[in-house]
């Protein structure tokens, strides 16, 4: 039996110096395939989170089939993907700054009524209609600007 074999044994048995084996081991792997997958993208202590989700995954026994190690890593990813989808941030309308000549509507006209059912849709639907056809931004940059 391979050693990581016996490990996954141990852990699903509930050997306390199971899991602190597991840590010893795979943390300098795990560590390299985030740096590989993140770069400089999340702060270190972001990394570490990540590192004890993926080791509290292991000690509940949540991994999928295969190699302890492969499902290490795919997990490692999913958490990392997860973080990074949280640390977008959206530009809310009120911090974009309207250059002088946008056209804001007058009250009771038909432009009005467009704005305030624009207004109306929510974040960020609003900001994409507004950041399209008001200010003309490329659909890549107002996916970039807000995560979506």
């Amino acid at each position: 039996m391979a050693e990581e074999e016996k490990l996954l044994m141990r852990l699903k048995n509930g050997k306390r110096n199971a899991i602190d084996e597991a840590i010893a081991v795979y943390t300098p792997y795990l560590s390299t395939v985030l740096y590989n997958m993140l770069g400089n993208r999340l702060p270190k202590e972001d990394i570490e989170e990540i590192l004890s989700d993926v080791f509290v995954t292991l000690w509940k026994n949540d991994l999928e089939k295969g190699t302890l190690r492969a499902s290490l890593a795919a997990v490692a990813r999913n958490f990392a993907l997860k973080k990074l989808n949280k640390q977008r941030d959206y530009t809310s309308l009120d911090e974009i700054e309207l250059p002088d000549e946008a056209p804001i509507p007058e009250e009771n006209t038909t432009e009005s009524v467009v704005w305030d059912a624009v207004m109306s849709l929510g974040e960020p639907d609003n900001e994409i209609f507004v950041r399209y056809y008001i200010f003309g931004e490329k659909i890549r940059e107002i996916a970039t600007a807000t995560g979506v």
